[in-house]
């Protein structure tokens, strides 16, 4: 009788050490690959200065440069900027 309980015991006290605790979290792999790699953010700098051209306004061009105005691509939005600025004054206002 005595040995069986110590079996019984011992194999209690196995099982309790193999199964994480009540608020014990288990330790995640610190290489996992459960997220994305992070996008290259020239990508998302060069979106952004393609809707600036879509919309076809100053201000979409300054609130680009405001964003990115140390980006490579803010010498880029500078010049269509002022390119659109000349335009403007070229041209003449409608009559509604």
């Amino acid at each position: 009788m005595h040995r069986a309980l110590v079996i019984i015991v011992l194999g209690l006290a196995l099982i309790g050490a193999a199964c994480p605790k009540e608020n014990e979290v288990p330790q995640r792999d610190r290489t996992s690959t459960d997220l994305p790699p992070p996008r290259d953010p020239d990508i998302a700098v060069q979106e952004e200065l393609d809707a600036a051209r879509r919309a076809g306004t100053v201000e979409a061009y300054d609130f680009f440069l405001a964003r990115h105005g140390d980006h490579r691509l803010a010498r880029t939005a500078r010049r269509e900027r002022a390119a659109l600025t000349a335009r403007a004054r070229r041209t003449p206002p409608k009559n509604d």
